[in-house]
C-alpha cells in the first residue's frame, strides 16, 4: 500500500521544478474568437475566460511594418488575412502547447499557422520547434511555394524578419 507521500512528494516536485503541464500534453478545445491584434496574436474565449493566444511557429510583420517593393502596411496585411482565413472556419479548435514570457499561450487554431504560411501572409519564426523533420520539411515547402508563386505579402516584395525590424527601428527612435 502506497503512503500519502509517495503520490505528493513527486506532485510536489513538478510544482516546484515549474513543469507546466502542456509541455507533457498538449491541450485542445474548442473556442470562440474575439479579436484578432496582429497577424499572430489573437484573443479567445471558452466560456468565460477570455486568453490571448500566440500562434506558434509564424512570425508575421509588425503594425507599421513596410514590405520591400511598395510602402503597404504589411501588419495590417497580415492581420487582415488571418481574420479571412480564421472566418472561413465554422470550429475553432485550439491547441495550446505552453506559454510564452509575454504570458500568451503559445498554440494553433486549426491548423492556422501553415495556412498564413501557404497564403504568404507570414514568414517562419527563427526559433520555431517542430515535432518531427516532416512537420519542418512541410513548412519549409509551404514557404518556398509562396515566395516562388509570390503570393501574400511576397507579390509586393517579401518582408524584413519583425525581430531584425523591432531592432532597426529601435535605433531610429533613439537618434531623434
Amino acid at each position: 500500500m502506497r503512503g500519502p507521500y509517495q503520490i505528493l512528494l513527486p506532485l510536489l516536485g513538478l510544482f516546484f521544478c515549474r513543469v507546466d503541464l502542456t509541455d507533457l500534453y498538449p491541450l485542445s478545445f474548442k473556442v470562440n474568437l474575439i479579436k484578432v491584434y496582429d497577424g499572430d496574436t489573437v484573443l479567445l474565449s471558452k466560456g468565460n475566460y477570455q486568453f490571448k493566444l500566440r500562434i506558434s511557429k509564424i512570425d508575421s510583420p509588425e503594425k507599421g511594418q513596410t514590405t520591400f517593393a511598395s510602402k503597404m502596411d504589411g501588419g495590417i496585411y497580415s492581420r487582415d488575412c488571418l481574420k479571412r482565413i480564421l472566418g472561413r472556419e465554422k470550429v475553432l479548435e485550439v491547441h495550446v502547447f505552453g506559454i510564452d514570457i509575454y504570458r500568451r499561450y503559445l498554440g494553433d487554431i486549426n491548423k492556422v499557422s501553415l495556412k498564413m504560411i501557404e497564403e504568404g501572409c507570414a514568414g517562419l519564426y527563427p526559433l520555431a520547434t517542430f515535432n518531427s523533420k516532416n512537420e519542418m520539411f512541410i513548412y519549409l515547402k509551404a514557404l518556398k511555394l509562396a515566395r516562388n508563386q509570390s503570393r501574400g505579402l511576397y507579390r509586393y516584395g517579401g518582408f524584413m524578419q519583425p525581430r531584425k525590424w523591432r531592432k532597426i527601428n529601435k535605433r531610429f527612435v533613439r537618434r531623434q
